[in-house]
């Protein structure tokens, strides 16, 4: 299939269009900025907001599916730009479901929303795609707004949409404001002999579910492929674990034991997300994590190391 990714060059749309080459599909990469190797992959350079260049863009492209990535995913970012945070995840969102309606009808669309949608629940039991929105960040207002609107043109125009709500992904190349990628730079500085042997943290009492990078666009796949339209989809890992195991893991990665400072500036109040539901997922596309935590935040550790040693 000729797939579309929005976001293309993004964390997890360099890792798609990777997977989506190796099964036998042509990406077409759309973002916001140009790359220089537009030229190899068809697609476009553009802004989702503009919805006249968007329906032009997917009237000239004519993708059989696309996966929508582009957005503004940084928690923080939502509270100091939410007027950014929902013109880009809404109304892009918006503009590329009326693209696909009037010029590819017959296209399968994946949208990405997150788990986040689902709020802090009280950690009884497993959450199933079912269970009601509760999102308590401006990100996750407008993550939930953009996947109810894919559902709808799923129902009301009969788009073959469909809806993936991961949890918090790592892995090689991640941006270095999320929290795995941050300790592995720190670390690798002082491995490196670059920097004193502190580390700054949040709350390291905090939990989180992380699934790789590379498991999670083997499901986004599964599901172009083979995923109901009209379903919402959870992917998550086995479960989550505190922010202290994975800086664990991450020094015995880097072989240092640096001294730990809490910096308020990244300090938030501790929070348990709730175990997600994966059974759907597993039944519908036989999709299941298979990459260990341990092994992502080795190759993303390694990853931020060999880039420092290159910058030397």
């Amino acid at each position: 299939m000729r797939i579309l990714i929005t976001g293309a060059r993004g964390f997890a749309g360099r890792h798609l269009a990777a997977e989506l080459l190796a099964h036998g599909h042509t990406p077409l990469l759309q973002d916001i900025t140009p790359a220089h190797d537009a030229e190899l992959f068809p697609g476009w350079t553009g802004d989702l907001r503009d919805a006249a260049d968007v329906r032009r863009a997917v009237h000239r492209l004519q993708p059989e599916a696309a996966v929508h990535l582009a957005g503004l995913s940084f928690v923080p970012q939502s509270w100091t730009q939410p007027v950014d945070c929902f013109s880009v995840n809404v109304l892009g969102t918006l503009n590329l479901l009326e693209a696909f309606r009037l010029e590819a009808p017959q296209a399968r669309l994946l949208v990405v929303s997150t788990a986040e949608v689902y709020g802090r629940p009280p950690r009884l039991a497993r959450l199933t795609e079912d269970a009601p929105l509760q999102p308590l960040t401006p990100y996750a207002v407008s993550k939930a707004a953009a996947e109810q609107m894919a559902l709808l043109y799923a129902g009301r125009h009969g788009l073959p949409t469909l809806v993936a709500r991961p949890r918090n992904h790592i892995g090689p190349g991640q941006a270095r404001y999320f929290v795995a990628a941050t300790f592995a730079e720190q670390l690798a500085r002082i491995a490196l002999g670059r920097a004193e042997p502190v580390i700054r943290v949040g709350n390291l009492a905090s939990e989180r579910d992380f699934a790789d990078v590379r498991d999670v666009v083997r499901a986004y796949r599964l599901l172009l492929e083979r995923g109901r339209p009209g379903t919402a989809y959870n992917i998550a890992s086995a479960g989550p674990v505190s922010i202290r195991v994975l800086l664990e893991i991450l020094c015995r990665e880097a072989g240092v034991q640096p001294r730990i400072e809490v910096d308020p500036e990244r300090l938030r109040p501790a929070d348990h997300p709730p175990v997600l539901a994966t059974d759907r997922i597993h039944r519908d596309v036989g999709w299941q994590p298979g990459i260990p935590l341990e092994q992502s935040l080795h190759d993303l550790y390694q990853d931020i190391r060999d880039v420092l040693r290159a910058s030397a």
